[in-house]
């Protein structure tokens, strides 16, 4: 089916990125010409293109060579902790760095292996096939006041197979910092102290189940209470460790 954004959809969502809103992009191989849409005439906006492109490697798979193991990342909020993804059928990113200003900046933050990728590209007549060195596969970017994560893997989200899918090697993890990046916007230094950070981390099951108990029993209110009281407990604690005895 074809999913197209009108251009009125494409001025609005742009809108709403420069004003302070967040906007997460998935593509699949192929990029547009394979999936039927236009995603492109959006994100080339932020200065970030999908290519018409399979992604591959020879040697770095998760047990076909269409499911690339990324190991290459850039440093940043969303790549902390992470070692390694799967990026199952996927396709490649180009940046444009000629969009940034003093208020926009775009980049790339995870890269194909530098020997052993190639990629099927579509070059407007046929499909050829090259190899790639360092190809991005996930851009960020600020736009405004907002923020932009391109992703050109839609597995990472919804495949639950071991060896590709949500739960394969990081993407999880990486899925989790993508979010709490996105939710995270603070554009003075009032907003950093006024503003939560919503954060994504996982509790043992034991600790889940308690704390959920307490909350039938309503001891607080909901999740948010619960772990910002533990914090606040943690805190005074060990302030009163480190402070010099009397």
């Amino acid at each position: 089916a074809e999913s197209y954004l009108s251009s009125e959809e494409i001025e609005y969502l742009t809108k709403y990125v420069k004003d302070g809103g967040s906007l997460l992009v998935v593509n699949n191989k192929g990029g547009d010409l394979e999936n039927h849409n236009n995603l492109n005439d959006l994100t080339n906006v932020f200065g970030i293109e999908f290519n018409p492109d399979q992604l591959f490697d020879n040697e770095n798979y998760s047990k076909e060579i269409s499911r690339p193991k990324i190991k290459d990342f850039k440093k940043h909020f969303i790549t902390r902790d992470i070692l390694n993804i799967i990026f199952s059928n996927g396709c490649t990113i180009e940046i444009d760095k000629s969009i940034e200003t003093e208020e926009n900046d775009v980049s790339a933050i995870a890269f194909s292996s530098e020997e052993s990728a190639w990629h099927k590209i579509y070059d407007g007549e046929d499909w050829l096939e090259e190899s790639v060195e360092k190809a991005p596969i996930i851009a960020i970017g600020h736009y405004g006041m907002g923020k932009i994560v391109a992703i050109g893997n839609l597995s990472l989200f919804s495949g639950f197979h071991a060896s590709y899918g949500i739960h394969a090697a990081d993407n999880f993890k990486l899925i989790s910092n993508v979010i709490s990046w996105l939710m995270n916007k603070a554009h003075s230094q009032e907003a950093q102290l006024s503003q939560p950070i919503y954060t994504t981390v996982p509790i043992e099951q034991d600790l889940y189940y308690w704390m959920k108990e307490k909350l039938d029993e309503e001891r607080w209110k909901n999740v948010e209470e619960v772990v910002n009281f533990a914090l606040r407990v943690v805190k005074f604690r060990m302030r009163k460790q480190d402070s010099p005895e009397e």
